[in-house]
């Protein structure tokens, strides 16, 4: 049995991932110019850390990281030290909320022109022998517990009243505590590799395995004072929704979740009653009525076999109602029922459970009638056998992904997506969270729209984002990729974003905003069309990771630069020359530049001019815009009679700019450097 549900789940390792990684930064075997900062894993659920993550360099297999991980949400935060070129491998493992733990490797390489990379380390890898088992230990214990304690007032003691009899109850409650005992063993052993208390699933197991010691506590002591067993059918009621809250039945995108849970619980419910009535005909039974004299026997034996047969078959219909609305919430095409582990385990744990009804039909239509007790009670023990299989495939289905988290692994839906445009008429305002672009779009009315932009240039989806302002914190509502709609107006002239395991950004929203497209439009053109200038620029990735750089410009196609790390260089037409630090320039080949370059593209969007500011003694007009080819957000500083920027601010991926130009029209000589 465990080897065919084992072949069942192969073929799709992935099955057995439940929350699924949708992107890392960096890209797996990327190759970056620049060393990161840190490393980041998007899931599409909640996760936490659990040991093995790292990040190496693949040549010494050294730790490389620095600081201390984070995971908030669905956001994975490994911190770097700061990176020499070369290659590293990350291995990452972490626990989903459903209790299941995800691992997985990728590389990257630091150095530009290096060759794509491969992993120096492998995925640790889960025990799923160790997990099935505990399963297997808890449904078992808990199917028994509950399905004895729920034998005694639906089926034992009204075939008692009827019968005329009364018979030691020992051995049933020794039943029920070798249940609540197995269910104890079951939940402890997995309560130590999937976090108590901090997930979903560690919590209710933690929970289950309380309640389960205090079941088996109560009927050990109703062994010899039958008071205390009511205190233990509580505890079986008590343990009967924990597979169900800490289960599948309750994942993200489940939908009506209430109804997958009462029909789960129903399912495992009508499972238990059962199987504990079968356990009881098979094993308590025979031991109970040893005192008893044959013809007493037999009237209890006449009097309780049709009540069971009534309560199996309520059961089995119960089974098979629930069983299909479970079905139908956990695989999203019927073909998954071949071609995915868990359809393929549904189809056993099924089979199985045919196999039962057929042979409690047998005895219901064939035996039972004619008081074959003995042939009744090896049935018994033939379906007691079969419905052991049919645990075994409840502890694998619990432990591997439906079909519906395939389909949407396949699909990928949360997979990062470009970012949208802001909304027409919106003022647009751009600011910098940690490696994290954000941009805030400001429509009329006070509604507000703040703008994840990634280092991968694609939208930051899954945050937890809200709104400060006037001492009020207003939250938010997805609006896009990397889109967060503030809940509510915000009329106040400052506002926060703030970004859970993210720094806040604060704006300045303008009093008033006025159409500007036409003084973008005059100030590209004059910039253009300046003979020549210089820029102080500041480039930075991230807060800590930055360079500043000053740059000469001769019209059409001359400039020199120089950078704060020394990084030097002169282009001239179609040649340069590069040095770095005081080694000599070195000659090659350029493709002519047409300068100066504008900043920003030749379509822009949402451009308002925000009022005015200084820069030095100079007055200057400042302006907002969108440009939405690079995309990014930008803040322009104008001289009001010539149009000529002052200073810009761009906020793009990973790239936060600031300018400062000086010195237009100046004479200036830029010359190879074999002339100087």
């Amino acid at each position: 049995m465990a080897t065919a549900l084992a072949a069942a789940a192969v073929g799709a390792p992935s099955a057995w991932a439940h929350a699924r990684l949708v992107s890392t930064t960096p890209d797996d075997r990327a190759v970056l110019a620049s060393p990161p900062r840190q490393v980041t894993l998007r899931f599409d659920d909640t996760v936490r850390l659990v040991g093995g993550t790292t990040v190496v360099a693949n040549d010494n297999k050294r730790p490389v990281v620095e600081g201390k991980l984070e995971a908030r949400g669905r956001l994975v935060t490994i911190p770097l030290r700061k990176l020499r070129d070369g290659d590293y491998t990350v291995r990452w493992r972490v626990l989903s909320d459903d209790g299941h733990i995800v691992d997985g490797v990728f590389a990257f390489a630091v150095g530009a022109g290096r060759a794509p990379p491969g992993a120096v380390l492998s995925a640790e890898g889960t025990s799923r022998t160790r997990d099935v088992i505990s399963r297997w230990l808890f449904f078992t214990g808990l199917l028994t517990a509950v399905g004895v304690a729920l034998f005694l007032p639906l089926a034992w003691r009204p075939a008692l009243r009827k019968a005329g009899t009364t018979v030691n109850e020992t051995v049933i409650w020794a039943l029920a505590f070798v249940g609540f005992f197995l269910a104890f063993l079951g939940a402890s052993t997995l309560i130590p590799h999937h976090a108590a208390g901090l997930t979903r699933f560690g919590l209710m197991y933690e929970i289950g395995g309380i309640v389960a010691i205090a079941g088996a506590t109560l009927s050990a002591i109703a062994l010899v004072d039958r008071r205390f067993g009511r205190g233990a059918f509580l505890c079986a009621l008590a343990l009967l929704p924990v597979p169900s809250l800490a289960g599948h039945a309750l994942d993200r995108g489940q939908w009506p979740r209430p109804l997958n849970v009462v029909a789960d619980v129903l399912h495992v419910g009508a499972a238990a009653i059962w199987i504990g009535g079968l356990l009881a005909l098979a094993v308590a039974l025979p031991r109970a009525t040893r005192g008893l004299s044959t013809e007493a026997r037999s009237r209890l034996t006449a009097a309780l076999w049709p009540r069971l047969s009534a309560i199996a078959l309520v059961s089995v219909v119960v089974i098979a109602v629930t069983g299909l609305v479970r079905a139908f919430s956990e695989l999203s095409a019927f073909s998954q029922l071949w071609s995915s582990g868990y359809g393929r385990a549904l189809l056993i744990k099924s089979g199985l459970l045919l196999a039962v009804v057929v042979l409690g039909w047998l005895n219901r239509s064939r035996l039972l009638p004619r008081l074959r007790f003995a042939a009744l009670r090896r049935n018994v023990a033939v379906e007691l056998a079969l419905l052991a299989g049919v645990v075994i495939a409840v502890a694998f289905l619990t432990d591997l992904a439906p079909g519906r988290q395939l389909a949407r692994a396949v699909a990928s839906p949360d997979a990062p997506r470009p970012i949208a445009a802001p909304p027409p008429g919106a003022t647009v305002l751009g600011g910098e969270s940690g490696g994290r672009a954000v941009g805030l779009a400001i429509q009329p009315g006070g509604r507000l729209e703040a703008t994840m932009l990634g280092p991968d240039d694609k939208g930051v989806d899954g945050l937890s984002v809200a709104f400060r302002a006037g001492g009020r914190t207003f939250g938010s509502n997805p609006c896009g990729p990397g889109c967060y709609r503030a809940l509510g107006r915000v009329r106040s002239g400052r506002v926060t974003v703030l970004i859970a395991g993210g720094v806040p950004v604060a704006f300045a929203l303008p009093a008033r905003a006025q159409p500007a497209s036409l003084i973008v439009g005059r100030a590209r053109h004059a910039y253009g069309s300046l003979r020549s200038l210089v820029i102080h620029e500041r480039l930075a990735s991230s807060p800590r990771d930055f360079l500043t750089t000053r740059w000469q410009i001769i019209a059409p196609d001359r400039l020199t630069y120089q950078t704060s790390e020394g990084g030097r260089a002169v282009v001239i037409g179609a040649t340069r020359w590069d040095a770095q630090g005081k080694q000599p320039f070195v000659r090659s080949a350029q493709t002519p530049l047409q300068l100066p370059g504008s900043q920003w593209g030749p379509r822009w969007l949402n451009a308002k001019a925000l009022g005015w500011t200084r820069i030095g003694r100079e007055r200057a007009r400042l302006v907002s815009f969108y440009d939405p080819s690079l995309p990014a957000w930008f803040e322009i500083a104008l001289d009001p009679r010539t149009y000529r920027p002052l200073e810009l601010e761009m906020t793009a991926a990973a790239h936060f700019m600031h300018h400062r130009y000086t010195d237009f029209n100046r004479p200036v000589r830029i010359e190879p450097p074999e002339a100087r």
